[in-house]
């Protein structure tokens, strides 16, 4: 029996070492083979069985060129964008003059914005293929990048010459006109890029958006019906007519021209389509109705799903996203869209370390999937952790250089951190890129706002307009800007115009209050909310500018009056509790005041400045075991925020503890607001309570110059100097103090100092 076991096992043996004989006698026919076998799976679309079989190629011959680069190929169609690099740079290395090769890994440096990089590898090209039209299409897109648009133009003008038929280089012409605001030659690019090819729904779209943002609307409206006409089983077309149509205000229009849409196209694609074009106008019924449409035609349509997904987490219905979500999920789809949702189901539930632990899952099984870094920067973001999350963004730029929404967030991120060179920088090269773009527009002028560049955001806002002629929060925009530039009835006519687009609009209604009262208009301030008032009595946002108004004119009954009538109808209204306690602290109420604002705080958890507020009410009061306890919570969600961090460090400094602590934060205080005394007079009063006299001195010395009427500077200047031994400087500073009515412990302090003196 053994014999029997041994013979068969020994004849099992027999047969593989023939068998691996029979490979390893002939590589080059095996490696042929695996070729062959992984061009057939990428023909069919199956590309991780493609790679696998190129990757057994290149272990039969580690230099077979053609296997390299299949492998990046194969690897791209992935969107696995290192591996597809290393396979490249491989083929590279064993073949330099392989041209497709430098191409592809070109459009990488690209994708990574390595300009430079970029530029290098499309001169190699044109070096050795003069007529590599594909080379100058890199070239131009890279230069268009940095802002060379002048080179850019040589570039895409090389391509029209190589190639007179095609309607892309006209078009890419037309866009970089357009950046060198040479219009008239961009409009005359787009009528050639339709000359060439009647059919290219692009050509016709960008030149339907070059006279939208001129105003001309009419021709925008002739040149989508021209594409219609020519293509008339184009939706895009019909969306962007239908977007023209509403802009204008003629939604019926657009509706008819949508339902002509649905007729003659009924596909789950249309409606997917059209569900997309209400979808970006916020208007989430409508475009919900156009999905379930779509998917009654074909029930399990992934597309659809994840987009009513989308749409559910943008409209804050989370229950009804986790729903689909779960949906999804059992489905076992690997799709890296699908996973990333979950994540973001997990953020609008407010489960963050969830929802990082699950993108960060996504991130290391698809490193390349832009929307997976994006999420989790976002997530990031909300968590409080910014460096992570630029760090995410960033990746997600570098993975998805066109997408808009990634480099729009990463912008607003640099906006926030007031880093405005790198947000302007961003925001640049997305009006370059989608001049007929709203929303970059619109950030970009906010970034200009912000920095007081007034007539640049006022181009950008007013770009907007023509855009969106009837988006009141472009007329805001527009209002800042001209009030900004004390052009006070253009700012009030904006004003004006979005109340007449909206006329419940109480953002525009407390804007137009604010100018009229920074213009000493109360009469017409009061006049236009009590209009408005009236008009809506159930409306909270009214009653609480109303409220507002008189707390400024100091009716405190009457203020009070209006902002619990604001509460009443809208007990989440977080800011009318902040009115209110504002209104009862300059009563003497304050109590009643911070049960107000802590009502404010159970709204807004995460509100720092409230926290703030909260803890200087209470150091008001005296007791510092609560002040230090919402400074503490301040810092635990935002530890930059410099006022609850010299603040926190005076509390420690009062009660005599944690004093490396204190000077810890007061440094930091005083590094975030320089200018500011009382910040520079608690870092000093904390480097006398830990014996640093000689530090202390220049600092409370400062104080004491910028504000000259303060008891309390005083007090600190004259203690710390007699603890320095300089008896008459201190004597003086603390009889001044005194006679400033120093009150309370310090008085007793410096007159029991004072006798020391003597």
């Amino acid at each position: 029996m053994r014999g029997g076991q041994w013979q068969w096992g020994m004849a099992l043996g027999m047969i593989l070492v023939l068998s691996l004989s029979g490979c390893s006698s002939d590589p080059q026919k095996g490696k042929i083979k695996y070729l062959e076998s992984g061009q057939r799976y990428m023909e069919k679309g199956k590309y991780q069985e493609a790679a696998i079989q190129f990757q057994n190629a290149l272990k039969l011959d580690p230099r077979f060129v053609e296997a390299s680069y299949q492998l990046a190929q194969a690897e791209l169609a992935q969107h696995q964008w290192r591996r597809a690099y290393v396979a490249l740079e491989h083929t590279i290395e064993l073949s330099p003059e392989r041209l497709d090769a430098r191409l592809d890994r070109g459009r990488l440096f690209f994708a990574a914005r390595e300009y430079a990089k970029t530029e290098e590898e499309a001169a190699f090209i044109l070096k050795k293929d003069p007529r590599n039209a594909a080379a100058y299409q890199l070239l131009g897109t890279s230069l268009v990048a940095r802002g060379q648009n002048d080179k850019a133009l040589q570039a895409f003008s090389q391509i029209a010459e190589l190639m007179p038929n095609d309607p892309s280089a006209y078009i890419n012409l037309a866009l970089v006109e357009i950046s060198l605001r040479r219009f008239d030659d961009a409009e005359q690019y787009f009528r050639k890029a339709i000359e060439v090819d009647p059919r290219s729904v692009q050509a016709y779209t960008d030149l339907a958006n070059f006279y939208h943002i001129k105003g001309q609307l009419a021709l925008a409206q002739q040149v989508l019906q021209q594409g219609i006409t020519q293509n008339p089983n184009a939706a895009p077309l019909y969306i962007a007519q239908a977007d023209l149509f509403y802009s204008e205000q003629k939604q019926e229009d657009a509706e008819a021209l949508l339902s002509q849409l649905r007729q003659q196209h009924s596909s789950p694609e249309t409606a997917l389509a059209i569900g997309d074009f209400y979808f970006q106008r916020k208007q989430t019924a409508q475009a919900l109705q156009e999905y379930q449409r779509g998917l009654r035609m074909v029930p399990g349509n992934l597309e659809i799903k994840k987009r009513m997904e989308d749409l559910y987490l943008v409209s804050g219905e989370t229950q009804k996203a986790a729903e689909v979500d779960k949906d999804l999920l059992q489905q076992k789809t690997k799709d890296p869209i699908v996973l990333v949702n979950h994540g973001r189901v997990l953020m609008a539930q407010g489960k963050l370390d969830e929802a990082i632990a699950a993108l960060q899952r996504e991130t290391k099984d698809v490193p390349d999937s832009p929307q997976a870094q994006y999420y989790l920067g976002l997530a990031y973001w909300q968590k409080g952790n910014l460096r992570q999350a630029k760090s995410q963004m960033e990746e997600a730029l570098r993975l998805a250089p066109d997408l808009l929404e990634v480099s729009n967030s990463l912008a607003e991120l640099f906006l926030q951190q007031d880093n405005f060179a790198e947000a302007q920088q961003l925001a640049e090269r997305n009006v370059r890129l989608h001049p007929a773009d709203l929303s970059v527009r619109m950030l970009l002028g906010s970034i200009y706002q912000r920095q007081g560049k007034v007539g640049p955001a006022q181009e950008q806002f007013a770009f907007a307009q023509q855009l969106a002629p009837t988006d009141p929060a472009i007329r805001l925009r527009l209002a800042q800007t001209y009030a900004a530039g004390r052009a006070w009835s253009e700012a009030e006519k904006q004003l004006d115009t979005a109340l007449q687009l909206d006329p419940r609009n109480a953002q525009a209604l407390g804007q137009l209050v604010d100018l009229l009262v920074a213009r000493k208009q109360q009469a017409k301030a009061f006049a236009r909310v009590g209009q408005y008032v009236q008009t809506y009595p159930d409306d909270a946002q009214g009653h609480l500018i109303l409220g507002s108004l008189h707390f400024q004119a100091k009716n405190y009954p009457a203020a009070r009056a209006d902002l619990q009538r604001a509460i009443d109808l809208n007990p989440k209204l977080a800011q009318a509790y902040l009115q209110l306690g504002q209104v009862l602290q300059a009563q003497g109420e304050t109590d009643v005041a911070i049960q107000q604002f802590e009502k404010a705080l159970a709204i807004q958890p995460k509100f720092v400045p409230l926290y703030a507020l909260l803890g200087n009410l209470y150091l008001g009061k005296g007791n510092l075991g609560e002040a230090r306890k919402f400074y503490e919570q301040a810092l635990a969600i935002d530890p930059d925020f410099a006022i609850a961090a010299s603040n926190l460090a005076w509390v420690y400094a009062q009660q005599g503890t944690n004093l490396d602590t204190a000077l810890s934060l007061a440094q930091k205080a005083k590094q975030r607001m320089p200018e500011m005394p009382s910040v520079t007079d608690t870092l000093g009063w904390v480097m006398y309570k830990k014996g640093i006299y000689v530090s202390a001195l220049p600092l409370l010395q400062e104080c004491v110059e910028k504000v000259p009427d303060s008891a309390a500077y005083r007090y600190h200047l004259g203690m710390t100097l007699l603890s320095a031994g300089q008896k008459a400087k201190a004597r003086s500073q603390l009889q001044a103090a005194l006679r400033l009515k120093l009150e309370g412990e310090d008085a007793d302090n410096a007159r029991q100092a004072l006798g020391s003196t003597n």
